[in-house]
């Protein structure tokens, strides 16, 4: 996969574009579709299907933060770097949520830009094509989102793919039975919704792929493997 390749939903707070931003991106990407309000951005991006959102915004309001999180709710593939004046973005800790790639400040160098670009084309490849491995002979495969368990492929469901995906991206770290609520229910979510999601996906890997923190939360297991993509 080549920067060349990228398709780019670029989101701005105010009708003008910066030009040579625009131009960098238009020189350097497959497509750049620009959209300036939320509900154009909504359109684009089913019409679309871009592989990356460039959010451009000083976060005056939290209506770009709330259409970020409605979209990531469905989709955890699409990378997604900010662009900002904004310094004290008190919806950082949000955006951190939701996985961005990059958080720039503006002003910044076209290379800092092509750097992010290239992050993102990194972690974008790694979730479209690539198998994670989760044990001997049981792999997830981020094309497909199922889980291949010795040679037989098993589909996961909207809210199994969207907790091992979860779980992936936060390796090495107890991930709270808030933040699990928060990212697979928005916030509705019973214990025993909760603890079901947590058994099905055991079945569909093995036993011990999800440890409970008993009052904290969960935590993804790998069997003493190495923590790598094959």
């Amino acid at each position: 996969m080549e920067l060349s390749d990228l398709s780019v939903l670029y989101i701005m707070d105010n009708q003008d574009k910066e030009e040579n931003l625009y131009s960098l991106l238009c020189n350097t990407v497959n497509k750049v579709t620009c959209t300036s309000t939320i509900l154009e951005s909504k359109q684009q991006y089913i019409k679309q299907s871009p592989c990356l959102i460039i959010i451009d915004s000083d976060f005056e309001n939290r209506d770009i933060i709330d259409f970020l999180i409605k979209l990531r709710s469905d989709d955890i593939k699409t990378a997604f770097i900010v662009l900002s004046k904004n310094k004290n973005n008190q919806y950082l800790s949000e955006l951190l949520e939701l996985y961005i790639t990059k958080y720039i400040i503006k002003p910044f160098s076209e290379d800092k830009l092509i750097e992010a670009l290239n992050k993102c084309m990194e972690i974008i490849e790694r979730r479209i094509y690539s198998n994670f491995k989760l044990a001997n002979g049981i792999f997830f495969n981020f094309q497909t989102q199922s889980i291949i368990k010795n040679d037989e492929s098993y589909v996961l469901n909207k809210k199994e793919s969207l907790l091992i995906n979860l779980f992936i991206q936060n390796q090495g770290r107890i991930i709270t039975y808030e933040e699990i609520e928060y990212h697979i229910w928005n916030n509705e979510c019973t214990t025993a919704a909760l603890k079901s999601l947590i058994r099905d996906l055991r079945k569909k890997t093995f036993k011990n792929i999800i440890k409970n923190y008993s009052g904290i939360g969960y935590k993804l297991e790998l069997k003493n493997i190495p923590q790598q993509l094959s």
